[in-house]
């Protein structure tokens, strides 16, 4: 009886065939396992803001604080802190014999203060971000200084919503409240608000007003982006700190994910840099890779990020 068996012919035709399909389909995977994680980043934020609008129906109506009060008795600013406030055992028993900064200054914070309504740190971390350590002191997180676990943290609060009524901003669908500093990062255990106000009274509200003076010159807003000297009649200044963390650009087509002030999330389009002085876009200008320019930042003339005010949004 005659046996069939395939030639070396067939089989190398097989072999080709399986080749070109899965370089046609390997691609179309890809692009579906990104897309998977983009939506389960998006539902992400979507409780982020779920859990925010919470808090403020049970703390009469306001926003987190963008920070707390420091060691020092004045609201802490631009200063990266612990999140979840309690993870670091070392500066834990410092806290507990008298007051660490970062603990402190921390505690109230936006990211610290909805924790308790989202139960779940995750939803602070973009998928497939890669996660940095900060590094030595203040952020050893090797297992022996380890109260609790460091929060891998992508996304910052909008803190010229600090305090205010969620009812003010005049288009809570346009005012961003979380979105990623970092780019397509997280840091390990700590973030901070941006942008930020400087309030330098402990006994006045940290609160954003827009009657702060205009300025003619745009060079007196730079100052490493600390706008001391530009502020209101209290004091209060706002600045917008550095953003060249990790590329902007990314999800597919140049986009990003957002939380806004009324609880909602959704994907827009970081920019493509080709656009000078947007005043709505998160950066004016790019280096390579969709890396942000910090020079590229659009300031008006309050040295305000026009994107980012509650008082100001695009029609």
């Amino acid at each position: 009886m005659n046996k069939k068996a395939f030639t070396l012919i067939e089989l190398l035709v097989v072999i080709a065939i399986i080749a070109i399909l899965a370089a046609i389909l390997f691609p179309v995977f890809a692009q579906a396992k990104q897309a998977a994680k983009k939506t389960a980043d998006l539902s992400n934020l979507k409780q982020m803001g779920t859990a925010s609008m919470i808090y403020t129906s049970d703390h009469d109506d306001t926003f987190m604080l963008q920070t707390g009060i420091s060691c020092d008795g004045e609201w802490n600013y631009n200063s990266r802190i612990f999140i979840p406030s309690n993870w670091n055992a070392n500066r834990n028993a410092q806290e507990a014999a008298g007051c660490f900064r970062r603990i402190r200054g921390g505690r109230d914070a936006a990211p610290n203060s909805i924790l308790p309504y989202t139960k779940n740190q995750d939803m602070f971390y973009q998928p497939d971000a890669p996660v940095v350590e900060i590094g030595g002191g203040d952020w050893d997180t090797s297992a022996a200084n380890l109260a609790a676990r460091p929060t891998n943290v992508s996304y910052s609060f909008n803190g010229l919503l600090g305090t205010m009524s969620a009812t003010e901003p005049v288009s809570p669908t346009t005012t961003p409240m979380w979105w990623p500093m970092f780019g397509k990062k997280a840091e390990r255990g700590g973030g901070y608000t941006n942008p930020f106000l400087i309030c330098p009274q402990a006994d006045q509200a940290c609160r954003f007003s827009a009657a702060g003076p205009f300025v003619t010159d745009a060079s007196a807003c730079n100052a490493g982006r600390d706008n001391r000297g530009i502020s209101d009649a209290n004091g209060i200044q706002s600045s917008f700190g550095n953003v060249s963390y990790g590329t902007q650009w990314i999800w597919g087509g140049k986009t990003q994910n957002w939380v806004y002030a009324d609880g909602h999330a959704k994907s827009r389009v970081a920019g493509s840099g080709n656009a000078s002085n947007d005043p709505f876009a998160p950066a004016g200008s790019y280096l390579q890779n969709g890396v942000p320019s910090q020079s590229g930042i659009y300031q008006d003339s309050q040295c305000h990020i026009p994107l980012f005010r509650p008082d100001r949004q695009p029609n």
